[in-house]
């Protein structure tokens, strides 16, 4: 098991993925699109929600790829 620190590391970048996608979809959707800014935060919230666990293993995958590179396989 990975000590505490790396699932604590990865809420950081976890949190990263979140803002990103939110920032992202607001001026795609808002500003792209016209839609009206409750509207979208309705849809937001729920679409959020759902996501959490798709981000969360994201997020402790980028973490772990940053520090540990696969082992080279010898083909014989």
């Amino acid at each position: 098991m990975p000590e505490p620190g790396f699932y604590w590391a990865s809420m950081f970048v976890s949190y990263a993925f979140y803002t990103i996608y939110t920032l992202l979809t607001f001026f795609i959707v808002v500003q792209g699109l016209g839609v009206n800014l409750d509207y979208y935060l309705i849809g937001l919230v729920p679409t959020l929600i759902a996501l959490t666990p798709y981000f969360f293993r994201l997020a402790r995958r980028t973490w772990l790829s940053i520090f540990i590179t696969p082992k080279q396989v010898s083909r014989l």
